[in-house]
């Protein structure tokens, strides 16, 4: 790097002497130091020393200061010589490079004066400039001479046109530049030893744009029409880049005739084009040639002009008859080194966007573009003799391919023959990637799901998320989270059903269920959830078609070939698959296919039909409790799911609902944790006492059997003293809903107790947190129960008339063995009282024995 400081700022130091010469010379109008000093400085574009990018910086100095000695020679009136005698005199110069550059200098000086033909002088400097064969200073000589002659062809409507020439003057002195231009340009690649290749490539790459900028004067040609380029301009300028059989030179000039020359060109011309890539090298990367090319008809074609300029022109069958051969090429056998299959799949992908934004209602050009990629496909495993899924980068080239036909076909691309096809050659990772991607589409979009057709060919698209392959990996579904998110995206397809044919719509949830039974209890714990929810709303349908029918006969349509029972059996296979993968899942399913089949009795009044379905959900509600769940905290909550579901049926026969409440109550008894066993039987008090069933006896076994575990639990531990509180919760309750047996002897006795245990945990200072939260429980039953005696109906009023809510003013019956307990035994005043006021009062001598459905 240092070299090339030093040796740049040494030329560009001769440079600027003999410059400032030349300049001192041209003021003085001297003409032979003027040519003396310029030919001293151009000299120093002799070397062979400096980097391209060196050498293009001392080019451009050589250039600002040539433009002194052009202007200067324009000026005829300062030198006084025919430009002829200028032209012929600077052809003596010592050395070649200096003879050439003044040559262009002065040419270009001589086509202005109009004193000789500009096609014939332009053709003497093309002939001339040949002299200088070193690759790197012939090039910028002949982009010199470009430079010089720009705004002196003898183009259509130029000054210089008519006796100077026509278009076609123009066009051969600028395509033979061109030529020669890149003959140089090749010429670098074989200029030094064999370690140097990489080097001298990208010096080659640098220097691109000196061949380049031929083209662009060739696209600015006011005579390059669309005839005259399709005629002459194009099969010279192809003829020529196919011969030259040059990686580099071909790829830039392709890609660089896409960019300078217009689209309308490129339409007019385009088999020309696409049958010229078909011969280029092997090795050019068709890739950004191709894409470039697609995307700058396709945004030309979608305006009104596009259009009328592609009338008559099969685009899609041009392209798809040239591209198979490109892209075979690629993977040819002979070819040196491993095929590389991502950028073919890229130009299939930017093929595949082209064509849908050109003919966005031709399904059948989607389906061959796919066919060849499967062709493709297939070659290319035979070439690497591999059998192995796609991944990495081509992976993601055949996503892009599948991807593009989703937003305007959605789930007709699922009807095509080839589709599926694509997606079997990815790795299962991919595979899954671009399942999840469809079913957003789908979802995102809102698109429905109205055929068994629809639904199987969808769920085999997207079977990676549904069961194993083959290569679906041994730690799938270990991260947990993710697994989740991924089925709960499957999940939302079964709320993608959109049909008024309730036998359709149990055809797609049968469908749906086959599929997910496929995917093992992992799946299943969450599709097999949304499938019964899917059912269950189908037989309200189901119902009200049959309703229609009975109301308006066969006009209201043909009766539903699936019946409700059919649902409720279709419900009941489906939950007893989950019971064993998630028994608390299956448990609360039951549960509410036993509320669906009572709601259906209420509506229907047929409850010799569905009687039996509800009674025998809630059998395997209970099966499913008994045999499945164990752990203590699942079983407690189960039971709240059971008492509340067996309390809202009114469908079910008193000696199933006698058995289902003995049942439940048993295992609230059975709970291991005392405090969750005592809430547990206080809600099964609620079995007893429901719309169906006004039992107060068992009612007040169950209040019972809760009192003395609270008072056990309390003894043995006071922070649960607001168990006592809760008790006295469902007293109220009860009292309130009139069940005789709960007297208000027995609220106003629990509300002493609770007093007494509350504040007696107020000085255990292991239980004072808990104490305080208890009182302020009991605090808000008191402001409760003064509500109801103070703004309560009459009826309701007296009910509540006999409590003494203030603790200081205890019940008067027992005012005087209350305070004696207080003060004599004040470390068993809870459990005193308790004895005391409730044996009292009870209506039987049994009243605290084990109840029988404990």
């Amino acid at each position: 790097a240092d070299d090339q400081d030093r040796l740049l700022d040494e030329a560009t130091a001769v440079v600027k002497e003999q410059a400032f010469y030349m300049k001192r010379a041209i003021d003085q109008d001297n003409v032979r130091e003027a040519l003396k000093h310029s030919s001293n400085l151009i000299c120093e574009l002799r070397t062979s020393l400096l980097s391209p990018k060196n050498y293009y910086e001392l080019y451009m100095q050589v250039f600002q200061e040539m433009q002194h000695l052009s202007n200067f020679f324009s000026d005829k009136s300062r030198h006084n010589r025919k430009m002829v005698e200028l032209y012929e005199s600077v052809q003596h110069a010592g050395n070649i490079l200096p003879r050439m550059y003044l040559l262009a200098t002065v040419g270009a000086s001589y086509i202005k004066s109009k004193e000789a033909s500009a096609k014939e002088i332009l053709k003497d400097m093309n002939e001339l400039t040949k002299g200088v064969q070193h690759p790197m200073r012939g090039l910028f000589l002949r982009y010199y001479l470009s430079q010089m002659v720009k705004d002196k062809l003898p183009d259509t409507g130029s000054e210089y046109e008519g006796d100077g020439g026509d278009v076609n003057d123009a066009f051969d002195f600028i395509f033979q530049n061109l030529s020669e231009s890149n003959k140089l340009w090749v010429r670098m690649q074989t200029q030094g030893p064999v370690k140097d290749k990489q080097k001298r490539e990208k010096e080659r790459h640098d220097l691109r744009v000196l061949v380049g900028a031929n083209l662009v004067r060739l696209s600015q040609l006011d005579g390059m029409t669309v005839q005259y380029y399709s005629e002459i301009a194009l099969p010279k300028i192809l003829e020529h880049i196919i011969w030259v059989k040059d990686t580099m030179s071909q790829q830039y000039l392709f890609e660089s005739m896409i960019q300078v020359f217009p689209d309308e060109f490129h339409i007019s011309t385009l088999e020309q084009i696409l049958a010229a890539y078909t011969k280029a090298n092997p090795a050019v990367d068709m890739k950004p040639i191709m894409v470039t090319l697609m995307n700058r008809l396709a945004n030309y074609m979608s305006n009104t002009e596009g259009n009328h300029a592609m009338a008559g022109v099969d685009v899609f069958s041009l392209f798809r008859t040239h591209l198979q051969q490109i892209l075979e090429r690629a993977l040819d056998p002979s070819a040196p080194g491993v095929p590389d299959i991502s950028p073919p799949l890229e130009v299939q992908a930017a093929f595949m966007q082209f064509t849908i934004s050109l003919y966005p209602d031709k399904v059948h050009y989607v389906d061959i573009i796919m066919g060849s990629t499967v062709d493709i496909l297939q070659k290319f495993s035979a070439a690497t003799g591999g059998s192995g899924k796609l991944g990495g980068a081509a992976a993601e080239k055949v996503v892009d391919l599948l991807s593009c036909p989703l937003k305007t076909l959605s789930l007709g691309v699922l009807d095509m023959e080839h589709y599926g096809t694509v997606l079997g050659f990815l790795n299962y990772a991919t595979r899954k990637q671009v399942a999840l991607s469809f079913i957003a589409s789908i979802v995102e979009d809102n698109r429905p799901l109205s055929s068994m057709e629809a639904v199987t060919n969808l769920f085999n698209f997207i079977s990676p998320l549904l069961k194993d392959d083959d290569d679906t990996p041994n730690d799938e579904g270990s991260d947990k989270e993710a697994f989740t998110a991924e089925q709960v995206q499957v999940c939302k397809l079964v709320h993608q059903i959109r049909t008024n044919d309730t036998d359709v719509e149990f055809q797609m949830l049968t469908a749906m269920r086959g599929f997910f039974g496929q995917g093992g209890p992992d799946r299943m714990v969450h599709t097999l959830q949304p499938t019964y929810f899917a059912a269950m709303g189908l037989v309200p349908k189901i119902v009200a078609r049959e309703r229609r029918r009975l109301e308006e006969g066969d006009d209201a349509g043909p009766p539903p070939a699936i019946s409700v029972k059919k649902v409720f059996q279709f419900m009941h296979k489906t939950n007893s698959a989950l019971v064993k993968a998630s028994p608390v899942l299956a448990l609360h399913l039951w549960l509410n296919g036993a509320m669906l089949a009572d709601q259906v009795v209420r509506s229907s009044g047929n409850a010799d039909a569905f009687e039996p379905i509800c009674f025998e959900f809630l059998t395997q509600a209970l099966i499913c409790f008994e045999e499945e769940i164990s752990d203590s905290a699942k079983q407690y909550q189960g039971i709240f799911g059971l008492v509340g579901t067996v309390t809202s049926t009114q469908c079910l026969e008193p000696e199933n609902v006698d058995t289902l409440c003995q049942k439940i109550a048993q295992h609230a008894a059975r709970l291991l944790k005392k405090p969750m066993q005592c809430r547990a039987i206080s809600a099964c008090s609620h079995l007893f006492w429901s719309e169906t069933r006004r039992d107060g006896k068992r009612v007040l076994e169950c209040l019972q059997k809760c009192l003395k575990i609270t008072d056990a639990v309390v003894q043995a531990d006071a922070q649960h003293v607001d168990l006592w509180v809760e008790m006295l919760d469902k007293y109220v309750f009860f009292f309130e809903a009139q069940v005789e047996e709960v007297t208000s002897k027995f609220v106003q006795s629990l509300l002493n107790l609770c007093h007494e245990h509350v504040s007696y945990a107020e000085t255990d200072s292991s239980a004072r947190g808990e104490a305080k939260k208890a009182k302020a429980h009991l605090n808000e039953v008191l402001r409760y129960l003064r509500y109801v005696k103070e703004n309560g109906a009459a009826e309701v009023a007296a009910r509540f008339a006999e409590l003494v809510l203030d603790n200081s003013q205890p019940h008067e019956s027992h005012e005087q063995q209350g305070r004696l307990t207080l003060h004599a035994l004040p470390e068993e005043r809870g459990l005193y009282l308790f004895y005391l006021f409730l044996f009292s009062v009870a209506d039987s001598p049994d009243v605290f024995a084990a109840p029988s459905v404990g």
